[in-house]
């Protein structure tokens, strides 16, 4: 019987050693200094079990070493996807400035406007980046904006204003279909009057004298015709298509307009009003 004692409290002590075996392992893991010397005092009482205390030890070691190692991978992983995110926001940034630079620039003495005043406008809301009807400017009748003054960019003719407060216009597109404008073809006796196709951009032009020489790719502006809203040679767009009805005399055209209505930044109102 007391042989069978010595032997339980044996295996019982052995196992505690092992316990503790393994808890000052993975604290030395851990680089914990103050644990150095119980650690060694443990392991030399340890030593004549050899190998078995290595081999029950050893996997819990592993799997604490395993998964601090996952641990900072994934902390590495969370840090490139963090400086990836702010990259993506600083090339985002930078198109953008250079957008409105580009815009900005082209407003400058544009050569089309000739003497005739304009007003700098930065677009509020509106048509951005889905080619709408309508877009806000920010400046009104404060800066002797009216309506059915034309507004353009840098590349041409963009639409004309339809409502104004102090501070504000509203500016109807010309590619909105909803009024029209007398155009000429650059370079011809042609004239025609132009509407738009309802927002891509695109134009339909009709009551062309089919005897004048229109071609693809001719460039078409504003003919400022008597009674016009808008003053002549502002810049509208090119031919794309010619249709010739032979037995009227008459040719209908496709405009595409030099614009790029699509994430409109600025644009400038023409102080320009129709004589009487």
């Amino acid at each position: 019987m007391a042989s069978s004692r010595r032997r339980g409290r044996a295996r019982i002590t052995i196992s505690l050693l092992l316990l503790s075996a393994v808890l000052l392992l993975t604290l030395d893991s851990r680089g914990s200094g103050p644990v150095q010397s119980a650690r060694s005092a443990v392991l030399s009482v340890l030593s004549p079990l050899g190998s078995a205390a290595s081999t029950v030890v050893s996997p819990f070691r592993d799997a604490w070493n395993s998964a601090f190692d996952q641990g900072d991978l994934k902390k590495e992983n969370e840090t490139l996807r963090e400086e990836n995110d702010r990259l993506k926001g600083d090339v985002t940034a930078n198109s953008i400035a250079k957008e409105q630079l580009q815009q900005l620039l082209q407003l400058v003495g544009i050569p089309f406007v000739g003497d005739t005043p304009v007003v700098h406008t930065r677009v509020v809301s509106g048509a951005v980046g889905n080619f709408g009807d309508r877009l806000e400017i920010d400046k009104g009748s404060n800066a002797g904006i009216e309506r059915n003054m034309p507004v353009v960019t840098g590349e041409g003719l963009i639409g004309k204003v339809i409502e104004v407060s102090e501070n504000r216009s509203v500016v109807s597109l010309l590619s909105s279909g909803t009024y029209r404008v007398g155009f000429s073809v650059v370079g011809t006796a042609a004239i025609g009057i132009a509407q738009g196709s309802g927002g891509d951009g695109s134009l339909r032009g009709t009551n062309i004298d089919s005897r004048q020489a229109v071609t693809v790719g001719a460039i078409t502006a504003t003919s400022g015709l008597a009674g016009s809203p808008f003053p002549p040679n502002l810049p509208i767009g090119t031919v794309t298509a010619i249709r010739t009805n032979e037995a009227a005399l008459e040719s209908t055209v496709d405009i595409s307009m030099f614009a790029n209505l699509n994430n409109l930044i600025y644009a400038d109102v023409v102080l320009w009003k129709p004589a009487g």
